[in-house]
């Protein structure tokens, strides 16, 4: 009867901590690498001939804020805005670090700016809302970041 007991609970013991251990390495070696956006940009850069130190000092000095917030920001925008696709964002962006303006994604102005860089379209009442709402919400993620 004592080995039953000592068994079963070596198999239960094993199951849950099984279920609660780290993964190996080896396990996320198949996955896909998530980059920042700040990183895509570099290599968007890098693959338009700049040279790739010079890519990465550029993209930190005109990106306001940290890399997560910048992620965050840059997600909030993609999902209310489907005209809008991530290789046209890292375009305009990229653009914009190449040329020396400072990126501000919490800023109105600078996502205005991102919609009329585009063509085809319409900025009209209802997309300017849109663009307000989506501005304050990414102040929102920068004072979170911040505190």
């Amino acid at each position: 009867m004592k080995n039953r007991i000592l068994v079963s609970t070596l198999f239960i013991s094993s199951i849950l901590f099984a279920s609660v251990a780290p993964y190996s390495n080896s396990q996320f070696s198949s996955k896909k690498n998530i980059k920042s956006f700040s990183s895509t940009v570099s290599l968007h850069l890098y693959k338009r001939g700049l040279d790739k130190d010079v890519a990465v000092k550029k993209v930190s000095q005109f990106f306001i804020g940290e890399d997560f917030e910048n992620d965050l920001m840059v997600q909030n925008i993609l999902n209310n805005f489907e005209m809008l696709s991530r290789d046209k964002l890292i375009s305009y962006l990229a653009d914009s670090v190449l040329y020396s303006k400072r990126v501000d994604l919490s800023s109105y102005e600078s996502v205005v700016a991102i919609f009329q860089s585009l063509d085809g379209v319409n900025l009209n009442l209802k997309t300017l809302r849109m663009i307000e709402k989506v501005t304050l919400e990414n102040e929102k993620i920068r004072l979170m970041c911040a505190a």
